[in-house]
């Protein structure tokens, strides 16, 4: 098993707010269950289980921070947290892998859009 970073910086609760609005309009389904005000207070006071918060992170933070060095990070670290994660009837896990594929299906259209545009990017997961 590779290595988990102890603690991912969260966002502020505005970007958060922010990231939660954006994701509702671009990744409805994945944001189907979401109560806005406990979801945003919940990822922003870690109620939510760690490997949660790190999938939506993974998806929402490009909408947020032009820095797109922490998506990959943070998706393996969820991943990580959800394979040794004792509770797998927990339906966060469910949620939690709906923003993981909303992350994989953005890296592969954008490798898509790279590679169409002759701009070779290198994208890991």
């Amino acid at each position: 098993m590779s290595e988990i970073q102890n603690e991912q910086p969260i966002l502020s609760r505005e970007d958060i707010e922010k990231m939660a609005f954006i994701l509702a309009q671009i990744h409805l389904s994945a944001m189907i269950p979401a109560q806005f005000p406990d979801f945003i207070d919940d990822i922003y006071n870690k109620i939510y289980p760690k490997y949660f918060i790190y999938a939506v992170l993974s998806t929402g933070i490009k909408y947020i921070n032009n820095d797109r060095s922490m998506e990959a990070t943070y998706a393996k670290n969820a991943l990580e947290l959800i394979k040794i994660e004792k509770d797998s009837s927990n339906p966060l896990i469910l949620w939690a892998c709906m923003f993981l594929i909303s992350y994989t299906t953005d890296v592969h259209d954008a490798k898509i859009n790279s590679f169409s545009k002759g701009n070779y990017i290198s994208h890991t997961f």
